[in-house]
């Protein structure tokens, strides 16, 4: 784990240390990257927590919300908590995205990748339909959702199928007929531009 901030503090805590990072901080690991402005881990629960704008980016998905806490296991990220204003922005292709978003979020990894999503709380979904095809998959239309609860599954970071748990109401778009303002759901934040693409990038400061 390579990271950076302002200022870092590391402090004994039960036999473990804990150390804290303060504005502009910027973490890289080979499976996963942050942002925020305070972040806390400590050794003794192997517990990191992101405050005040976090962002995560683990392969083709970003996560945002209030607080961002992931449990770490044998070096690689285990679980992953959201609190409040919960949205995952994933990469459907080079030019559409498709979104979750709720009150909160667990996370289940497996072998360092994000491979299942629990949303819970106004959960809204913007999901893009694909069919196989010799050239490649390709996108036919927009499933625009909304659910008490909804699960996501994804192989290779990308979001493979989603599983509404309670009570649905959703429609499917042709493509071409997709309602612009049904494209993008409230509170979508776009911080791609943020990412640490290697160690080196945990020293910028701003897109």
């Amino acid at each position: 784990l390579f990271l950076h901030g302002d200022t870092l503090f590391a402090e004994p805590d039960g036999g473990a240390r804990r150390i804290t990072a303060r504005r502009n901080v910027r973490f890289f690991k080979a499976d996963l990257q942050g942002s925020c402005d305070t972040l806390i881990y400590g050794e003794a629960d192997s517990l990191i927590t992101l405050r005040h704008k976090p962002v995560l980016w683990s392969n083709t998905d970003q996560i945002t919300g209030d607080t961002i806490r992931i449990r770490m296991k044998d070096g690689q990220s285990h679980r992953l908590h959201v609190q409040r204003n919960a949205f995952l922005l994933s990469q459907a292709d080079s030019t559409r995205r498709d979104q979750v978003a709720g009150t909160t979020m667990v996370g289940f990894f497996a072998e360092g990748q994000l491979h299942r999503l629990d949303v819970e709380g106004n959960a809204r979904t913007v999901y893009h339909a694909k069919e196989q095809r010799e050239e490649g998959d390709s996108v036919f239309g927009v499933n625009r959702a909304d659910c008490s609860r909804i699960r996501v599954r994804m192989i290779e970071g990308r979001i493979d199928a989603v599983v509404f748990l309670d009570r649905p109401e959703a429609i499917l778009y042709p493509l071409e007929k997709a309602p612009a303002e049904d494209l993008v759901l409230p509170g979508m934040q776009d911080r791609w531009a943020e990412r640490p693409v290697d160690r080196n990038g945990i020293f910028e400061t701003g897109p």
